[in-house]
């Protein structure tokens, strides 16, 4: 029987190498000794590397099926059973498309930062990256990322397509902060969210993608040790983009479980908020005391249909007469939620500027975050890349800004360090592009320092084979307004030029001031009462008399 093994393990899949010498055991009558022995021998099965289960046990599969899709799910569903710090691991990236930055792998994994007697959660990234299950790169405008074993890099549609996951969970974790705070859930100004500061959130010893104190009674307890109250807290993670299975949702019940044996951390409520589960998950989810929200739920089926189509609009690479007006509108109905206008801002505007340069410039193709690579496997990200056939590659580099805001001079520094230089030599070796005109240009709806243009006028007045620009603000209003592009030009004012921040900003500075009415009005058998109301005006201005 020298196929034995390896027609065994085609018909079970992947599998761990007892469940194979069972296999054996049952279907062919040897004795659990020889069939053991014909496992540990056979040159015909690979055995996982630096992963070993209980007895001794290894996770065998045939080369044919490594990083399949079988491969994957017999994997996770072993490693659930007997690791749940790796299978935690795996399970969240796999949730994720099998592409996702680091910092959150460490959030999703659902193993600690730090913790004694358990795997860290930067301990599971090693392991499976020793094992070569997983791989580290570094994606340009992203940072370190960490997908699933694969024989090529991540393309850029799946890039594209897991930055638009993040920006709209970047959204929806602002809704959720907005929610908390109105209803008193958390302490107001001590929420914290995913990648917003220096550390991710923390509570106990796991990061999470929403974090913050809670001062209700429930969630409230007598601490004996600091004879004090000892404060709650709301921890939240999040996923969009699938309805949420069983397997999915496991690594942040591992948490939620953790997170409760700790002695020293108060209650929590713990929730997790995705675009569905399943009946698995949602049970799973109610036995372990976690709240599963949906978006639907949390905020309405307007909303939900907003977060999903805003994710479709970001993931679209290619920009054509309608792609303005449709992520404008979309934008608009998310905009009431807190934090979104920062978040979305420069998105909005690289199609802004990609609109821009379709409407001045026939014959072009146009495509947005490109990501072009040099001999030397160097990568950078274009933003706006507009080639004009036989004529000219514009590599446009856009910062969306509210009204007047100052682009720090390092983001200029490494455009013309680092970006520039990549970009030059990934050009260069291209066919369609190294015989047109190389044109670099740095667009913002805000402002350089002087230095910053210094820089940039230096470097050009230096260059011959390529031209470098600079498109400020008041230039971009003006090329905006020459298209004569109704909804353009409506998007550009409402977001970039009367940004309602940007009015918040001067509501704040308003002075109050008391109408012209007696100050003092005197009641029968009552004390004078001073009145002081906000007329809504500023100083020097005059109310105009009218009526109503």
């Amino acid at each position: 029987m020298p196929d034995a093994v390896a027609s065994t393990l085609n018909k079970l899949g992947p599998c761990l190498s007892t469940e194979l010498v069972a296999a054996l055991v049952r279907d062919y009558g040897l004795a659990p000794a020889t069939a053991r022995q014909r496992v540990s021998r056979s040159t015909d099965i690979k055995k996982l590397a630096h992963l070993v289960f209980p007895r001794g046990a290894r996770f065998v599969y045939l080369q044919s099926e490594y990083a399949s899709p079988r491969f994957w799910e017999a994997l996770i569903k072993r490693l659930l059973e007997h690791s749940v710090a790796y299978g935690g691991g795996l399970a969240a990236l796999m949730a994720r498309g099998g592409l996702m930055p680091v910092p959150h792998f460490l959030i999703a994994c659902g193993a600690p930062v730090a913790q004694k007697g358990r795997i860290a959660a930067r301990g599971v990234l090693e392991r499976l990256h020793a094992a070569e299950l997983v791989k580290v790169f570094s994606a340009p405008g992203i940072g370190e990322c960490v997908e699933l074993a694969q024989t090529v890099d991540a393309p850029s549609w799946e890039l594209s397509r897991m930055r638009a996951r993040i920006s709209t969970e970047a959204v929806l974790l602002n809704a959720v902060k907005g929610w908390a705070r109105n209803l008193g859930v958390v302490s107001y100004n001590m929420v914290t969210l995913r990648d917003e500061g220096e550390a991710q959130p923390r509570v106990g010893t796991f990061n999470w993608d929403l974090a913050g104190p809670s001062y209700l009674a429930p969630l409230m307890q007598w601490d004996k040790t600091a004879r004090g109250v000892k404060q709650g807290y709301l921890v939240c993670d999040t996923l969009l983009g699938v309805n949420v299975e069983g397997y999915q949702l496991q690594p942040f019940i591992n948490k939620c479980v953790t997170l409760r044996s700790l002695a020293k951390v108060g209650r929590c409520l713990q929730m997790f908020v995705a675009d569905g589960f399943s009946a698995e998950a949602f049970a799973l989810a109610k036995e372990s005391g976690v709240i599963p929200a949906t978006t639907t739920h949390l905020f309405g089926q307007d909303v939900a249909r907003a977060l999903r189509e805003l994710t479709d609009v970001l993931n679209n690479a290619f920009v054509n007469e309608n792609t303005l007006e449709m992520v404008t509108a979309v934008f608009n109905k998310l905009s009431h939620i807190e934090g979104a206008a920062t978040n979305l801002r420069g998105a909005l505007f690289e199609y802004l500027v990609a609109d821009v340069v379709r409407l001045g410039s026939a014959h072009t193709s146009i495509c947005l975050n490109e990501i072009v690579k040099d001999e030397q496997g160097r990568a950078a990200e274009v933003d706006v890349l507009a080639h004009h056939f036989n004529q000219s590659v514009r590599f446009i580099e856009c910062k969306g800004y509210k009204p007047g805001g100052t682009v720090p001079d390092e983001m200029v520094e490494r455009w013309l360090r680092d970006r520039i230089p990549v970009i030059r030599k990934a050009a260069e070796a291209d066919r369609d592009w190294r015989k047109c005109r190389l044109k670099f240009e740095f667009w913002t709806s805000g402002v350089l320092s002087e230095r910053a243009r210094s820089l940039i006028a230096d470097e050009a007045s230096h260059v011959r084979k390529y031209s470098l620009t600079l498109v400020e603000g008041t230039k971009v209003a003006q090329l905006v307004s020459a298209t004569n592009n109704t909804a353009l030009k409506n998007a550009f004012r409402q977001h970039f030029q009367e940004h309602p921040l940007n009015a918040a900003e001067k509501q704040v500075k308003r002075v109050r001031r008391p109408l012209p009415i007696p100050p003092r009005v005197r009641i029968e058998g009552r004390k004078p009462v001073d009145y002081e109301l906000d007329t809504g005006l500023e100083d020097g201005e005059e109310a105009d008399g009218s009526a109503g």
